[in-house]
């Protein structure tokens, strides 16, 4: 694929003024659909621009309030997986203002498919900033989530070698396993902030992210947080644009802001002297060291250092990487125990049972650990085994089952998710489809009440499957219909 990278097209002006609403955070935000233009204004987020490269793309453009053509600005390209453009940038647009970043976020990227539709949406934003805006081309970063960081690395380390400065993933890794991070990055590969939810099915693919880079060397920093697979929350996205802040100033790109960095070091040590005083040696040391690491070069850490030499040795630090690395052991054993059930499922000619499926993968075990207060570190990994049976379960093999029309064994996997989160809304409404096709109607129709309870799904959604097409007419099925209408 090749990439619209320092391009050369004529400029085009916007052909109309745009009509200007306020959000609730009082940035103005542009609701009409208009094109990137040299002349557009900083301190707006300009909601859907289409494309001047690729007018089959769409993407939300925030240029900050400072911004002009004299100089020239780093841009984040955000790549949410289900093209939902403006939840990553509400997360990114207030450090963006503050440090004087142009955020761009695509309503096209995906995960879970073919690269090829983030390939076009990149290209696209690629070529549309060089051709419209005043960009520095030696500081474009690309911000993934799940499958879009994933997408990132393999850009950066394949098509743009050598363009991307740096990446913030969120909820995920490398597009391959340890064998792939040796083999493709390097010292001279872009940074890297990733995020992760310290219930997150994929936390321990980022963990040893983590520890492969130590090892490598590449500049990185790895934060933990308290949620599940998500964008990181908005006080995380901003540590995460000030720390590729801090690296440009290391690798020279960008004239260093030296007070800004000493009032930045004063507010992540504090942070790290809160974590330290709370007890938890293990996290401590981990964050001193990693603040050595960020700060390296740029401030005196000293202090840190000291901390570091006091920690390594402390009995409190021993014992809790012991049970982090036992909790990554049952990790590893529980993936390799769905992997196998899975496999197991999808050649049977007759799904097991819910029974059988709570035995083999150890489900009332993984509940009763998931509360344990006593091992906070094996409380978490159960949690994520929970959380990772429950991905699968809900989305994943259904999605395939349902593309080989085995609307009974689709039906019992979405029951083992449903054990799990008996009143998610999609699972709800994954089983009243599954249901529908096996003839199943009061089934179908008490999963489809489910799913309308959790107010997660619509009725567009609902009057517009075809799946649901056998339950058209039923008196239920009307009211449900009625009830999300809101009539």
């Amino acid at each position: 694929m090749r990439f619209g990278l320092v391009v050369a097209l004529a400029l085009c002006a916007l052909n109309a003024s745009l009509a200007v609403s306020q959000n609730d955070a009082g940035v103005s935000v542009d609701s009409t659909t208009g094109r990137i233009a040299s002349d557009l204004s900083g301190g707006r987020v300009f909601q859907r621009l289409t494309s001047r490269a690729d007018t089959t793309q769409r993407y939300a453009l925030y240029l900050p309030t400072s911004y002009t053509r004299e100089k020239q600005w780093p841009v984040l390209f955000l790549l949410d997986p289900r093209g939902r453009a403006l939840i990553p940038m509400q997360r990114f647009r207030p450090v963006a203002e503050q440090l004087g970043y142009v955020v761009i976020s695509s309503y096209n990227t995906l995960s879970d498919g073919p690269p090829q539709p983030n390939y076009l949406a990149l290209n696209a934003m690629l070529a549309d900033v060089q051709t419209a805006l005043s960009v520095d081309v030696r500081r474009l970063y690309l911000v993934g989530f799940s499958g879009t960081t994933r997408f990132a690395w393999l850009v950066s380390t394949h098509e743009l070698v050598g363009y991307i400065a740096g990446i913030i993933g969120a909820g995920a890794a490398v597009p391959g396993s340890r064998s792939w991070i040796r083999s493709n990055i390097g010292k001279s590969a872009p940074v890297l902030y990733g995020t992760i939810g310290t219930v997150d099915a994929n936390f321990e693919e980022v963990r040893q992210l983590d520890e492969e880079l130590n090892a490598i060397g590449t500049p990185h920093h790895v934060e933990r947080f308290d949620g599940g697979h998500q964008w990181p929350p908005t006080d995380v996205a901003t540590r995460a644009v000030e720390w590729i802040q801090l690296a440009a100033f290391q690798r020279n790109l960008t004239p260093r802001n030296q007070p800004w960095v000493d009032s930045l070091y004063s507010a992540w040590l504090a942070r790290v002297v809160k974590t330290d005083s709370s007890g938890d040696a293990w996290a401590a040391l981990r964050q001193y060291k990693q603040l050595r690491a960020d700060f390296s070069g740029l401030a005196d850490v000293s202090r840190a250092e000291a901390r570091i030499a006091a920690l390594t040795n402390d009995p409190r630090s021993k014992r809790g990487e012991s049970a982090e690395l036992a909790a990554s052991q049952r990790d590893l054993r529980a993936m390799g125990d769905l992997v196998s059930f899975a496999s197991d499922f999808m050649q049977a000619k007759s799904p097991p049972s819910l029974d059988e499926a709570r035995k083999r993968l150890d489900l009332d075990q993984l509940r009763k650990d998931a509360a344990r207060t006593d091992d906070p570190a094996a409380a978490l990994a159960a949690k994520r085994g929970l959380e990772r049976v429950f991905t699968h379960m809900s989305f994943y093999q259904p999605r395939e089952l349902f593309d080989q029309r085995r609307y009974v064994h689709a039906a019992a996997t979405l029951r083992i998710a449903r054990y799990i989160k008996p009143d998610d809304g999609f699972s709800c409404l994954s089983m009243a489809r599954a249901l529908a096709q096996t003839g199943d109607k009061p089934g179908a129709l008490q999963a489809l009440e489910c799913a309308a309870t959790s107010k997660q799904v619509s009725a567009a959604a609902i009057e517009g499957d075809a799946l649901l097409t056998p339950l058209h007419g039923e008196a239920r099925y009307e009211a449900v219909v009625r009830q999300l209408r809101g009539t």
